[in-house]
């Protein structure tokens, strides 16, 4: 099956008085059409910068090297006018806050329409009708258009969000930290709504989190990230069962489930992306760590189908 994005030696680097922070350095991934593949990693790993620069919404000054292609149409060369089109009909995206991303000035009639008729030459009632189908698939009954974001709670904010990343019917919708600021039973909800949409409108979806459980409740596949790199991506059962990279084993190690007797968690703290540690970018923190894991860069191996690792000792995990 021909893959609906290919990304291939992806780099962003940020503009600092230090020099280039690499906020992404050097990952590859492919992303089939209907499939579900998390990302996750601790805060400042670069996921959602990965995102971010999927949808070309980096800030001024930022270099972006390697290609983005979706549908064999590559992204990182399109000008920003041709990336206006593209995002929101294309390729959507569900922000982790949608307190800051809503305009508190502005109905959700007009945030609708906005997003709308800005990708579509159509009649403003034609758009209307899509919203409010879209925030009917949503639970949000029509009355609710004319109310502003500050009078929904943070469930209902989410909720319209999802809405207005789904009413232009994208064929990928990256969803970044999109239950953070949520209870549990509302985050239930939530990843409920991701699932069932994701059915029907047959899209594929990028899910960047640190939840773990999120991503074994909805994802195909997931990718564990650190410093800016993959150092594990593999289908979501195989990587949950037999996880490779010491990394991932001690993020699944730090879960909370009703067994645990005591708390995990791994020593150190993630490394600054200005002048990260040389070769294996996680040595300083390794239990497992050799001398060779600080001269030499791990090689980008297949240890079973579909299952990959950037580990010098990864054999003696398996």
């Amino acid at each position: 099956m021909q893959p609906l994005l290919e990304v291939r030696d992806l780099r962003v680097l940020f503009r600092t008085k230090r020099g280039p922070l690499r906020a992404v350095d050097g990952v590859t991934f492919d992303l089939a059409p209907a499939e579900t593949m998390g990302v996750v990693g601790e805060t400042g790993c670069g996921k959602s910068s990965l995102g971010k620069a999927i949808l070309g919404i980096l800030p001024p000054g930022t270099r972006l090297e390697g290609s983005i292609l979706l549908d064999g149409r590559d992204l990182a060369a399109l000008s920003r006018e041709e990336l206006r089109q593209v995002r929101g009909k294309d390729v959507a995206l569900i922000f982790q806050d949608p307190t800051t991303r809503l305009d508190p000035l502005m109905t959700i009639r007009d945030h609708f329409l906005e997003t709308i008729l800005s990708h579509e030459k159509i009649a403003r009632q034609v758009a209307l009708e899509r919203a409010k189908k879209a925030l009917a698939s949503m639970g949000i009954p029509e009355s609710r258009l004319d109310n502003y974001p500050h009078e929904f709670s943070g469930g209902m904010r989410q909720r319209i969000m999802i809405a207005m990343a789904l009413v232009m019917n994208p064929r990928l919708l990256i969803a970044d930290e999109p239950t953070t600021s949520l209870d549990v039973i509302v985050e239930a909800q939530i990843l409920n709504i991701l699932e069932d949409l994701k059915r029907v409108y047959k899209m594929s979806l990028l899910l960047i989190t640190h939840n773990l459980g999120i991503v074994a409740e909805v994802c195909d596949r997931v990718a564990v990230m650190y410093a800016g790199e993959f150092v594990e991506l593999g289908p979501m059962r195989e990587v949950f069962k037999h996880p490779i990279h010491p990394y991932t084993r001690g993020l699944l190690a730090s879960i909370i489930h009703l067994e645990s007797k005591e708390l995990n968690s791994i020593d150190g703290l993630p490394p600054d992306l200005v002048s990260p540690p040389p070769a294996c970018r996680f040595h300083p923190r390794c239990a497992y760590v050799q001398d060779v894991c600080r001269t030499k860069d791990p090689e980008w191996v297949e240890y079973t189908p579909g299952h990959f690792a950037a580990c010098h000792f990864g054999r003696d995990f398996l």
